[in-house]
């Protein structure tokens, strides 16, 4: 599993906004472990040049701490699995959804 975090790199957080963020920290995910973690800058803005730089790296499920309902519908469209209202710093959420992913969940609309 491929999982994409909102990603504050001065605090190290999950970052509040998916709609103006620069940075996702992707998290490569096996047998309920981390194997490697990578920082992606994003150039676009807005929910939808964010879902496409999502979808080309393949990512599975994506972790915020807030999103918009549009937000919700395009990465739902293209099959992201949305946990939404996270906060805490990204490894240490990326370590707990890699152990228990049913802590989490799932933020979905009706498409």
């Amino acid at each position: 599993m491929i999982l994409a975090i909102t990603y504050d790199p001065e605090d190290k957080d999950v970052i509040k906004s998916f709609n103006n963020i620069s940075y996702f920290k992707i998290y490569n995910i096996e047998k309920n472990a981390i194997i490697d973690s990578s920082l992606v800058k994003t150039d676009g803005r807005g929910h939808c040049a964010l879902a496409g730089i999502l979808r080309r790296i393949g990512v599975n499920a994506m972790i915020c701490k807030e999103l918009d309902e549009d937000a919700l519908i395009s990465l739902s469209e293209l099959g992201i699995r949305v946990y939404s209202g996270v906060e805490g710093i990204c490894d240490e959420v990326a370590e707990t959804f890699a152990e228990d992913i049913n802590k989490f969940q799932e933020s979905t609309v009706n498409i």
